[in-house]
């Protein structure tokens, strides 16, 4: 296959990767789902929760509101670089910076988690392998949301699955489902637009415009809106049933222990395919064990934070430096294994909101380490060229393949009513 700058589309770069390669994601992702999670929009959530970082924006702009590099600048700047201040402005800016991140990636995730955005599953289910170089929780929540229901009892849970238990139902909720779920199976909606007269299926339909026509389909029976909403709900969570993942991040909960500890000696820590590189925000260090934070509340987590923060026997695992990245790395054995996983890796990698930058290279020098043949990494028609060349410069051995991330999306078919 010839390699060129040439633009494939979404789909036909996750077709030519194939089932079982591996996801690496940059904060360009969250993007494509129209989740503001980027330096700036952080920021701006950080002023709107402390009005004083008005006054030291220029700090942050002089940066392009680079965490990393404006915690590097700040410490430069101090007359005293190392004792109580330089700490206490250090974690002051990172608390707020993840307090900041944590909530615009949790008040916006119910975006993705509606029905027209069911289509992430078919972007989910092509990999084997997830890494992230983000911190904020995002992708975690994301993923949780098709963790398969045997191992949910770990995880933040934002969203609860109620499964569908019949016997739960009385006679006549029995006979509404029976009725909603044989409309949602085999119906279909008649559309009449420019004197042209086309059907689909119901089974197309996305929620909302399926609740609409059952509740005028079926207005004669005098059913309750709640109970019609009801049958609609557990028709909609059977029928995703089937979309579970096998999402491992490597913590178990055993019985006595507080908290998800990582165990990567264990058999189940094995099979691992979800890796922070950069660390994230819900996992910390505790002496010698490496947790995870499991509030399933917001000003939880919040207190959370801010406690390990100002703990000196707790750090949370962020790598927030712009130098120096390998080595922190190196030191933390949750990242350490992550890092030696890219190394690892075969087939393909589909990169996603990665800006292929300098302060990034020894992560892509693990891809380059690793037995991975080919590369298909999302970039824009404006800068395809510089793109490629960049990514030739960065993985000289292996095959590049650029897509469109335009062409991205993530919803299933819209049926439209007249």
């Amino acid at each position: 296959m010839r390699m060129t700058s040439t633009l494939l589309t979404y789909e036909e770069a996750l077709g030519q990767a194939g089932k079982n390669s591996a996801l690496l994601l940059g904060n360009g992702f969250n993007a494509s789902l129209g989740i503001k999670t980027d330096y700036k929009s952080i920021f701006e959530q950080m002023k709107t929760d402390y009005a004083g970082y008005q006054e030291i924006e220029h700090l942050f702009s002089d940066c392009d509101y680079d965490l990393e590099k404006v915690l590097g600048n700040l410490k430069e700047s101090l007359r005293t670089k190392e004792g109580f201040l330089p700490k206490f402005i250090g974690n002051k800016i990172k608390l707020d910076f993840m307090k900041a991140a944590s909530h615009l990636a949790t008040s916006q995730i119910s975006r993705v988690y509606q029905e027209k955005n069911k289509g992430i599953y078919i972007l989910l289910n092509n990999f084997s392998n997830y890494f992230t170089l983000n911190y904020d929780p995002f992708i975690y929540l994301l993923l949780m949301k098709f963790k398969k229901e045997d191992s949910k009892k770990e995880t933040v849970m934002f969203q609860q699955t109620l499964q569908f238990i019949e016997d739960d139902l009385d006679e006549e909720q029995n006979n509404i489902y029976t009725k909603i779920k044989e409309a949602r199976t085999n119906g279909l909606l008649n559309i009449h637009v420019n004197k042209s007269d086309t059907q689909k299926s119901l089974s197309l339909c996305t929620k909302s415009t399926f609740t609409t026509v059952v509740k005028e389909h079926f207005k004669e029976e005098n059913w309750t809106n709640a109970n019609i909403e009801k049958a609609v709900n557990l028709v909609w969570k059977e029928e995703n049933q089937e979309e579970e993942l096998p999402i491992n991040d490597g913590f178990l909960k055993l019985m006595g222990d507080a908290e998800p500890t990582y165990r990567s000696t264990d058999v189940d820590a094995v099979s691992q395919n979800l890796f922070f590189l950069h660390g994230a925000f819900h996992i910390y260090q505790n002496k010698d064990k490496i947790l995870k934070i499991t509030q399933k509340s917001e000003e939880a987590l919040y207190d959370k934070l801010a406690r390990i923060i100002n703990n000196d026997e707790e750090e949370i695992i962020c790598v927030f430096r712009s130098d120096g990245k390998k080595e922190e790395i190196h030191g933390n054995e949750y990242l350490h294994n992550g890092y030696q996983k890219l190394s690892q890796l075969t087939g393909s990698v589909v990169m996603i909101g990665c800006a292929l930058s300098d302060n990034d290279s020894h992560i892509y020098e693990q891809i380059n380490a690793s037995q991975v043949n080919a590369l298909f990494i999302s970039s824009k028609e404006k800068s395809k060229d510089r793109d490629y060349k960049k990514a030739k410069e960065l993985f000289p051995a292996k095959e590049i393949h650029l897509f469109d991330r335009e062409t991205i999306s993530y919803e299933l078919p819209v049926v439209s009513r007249t």
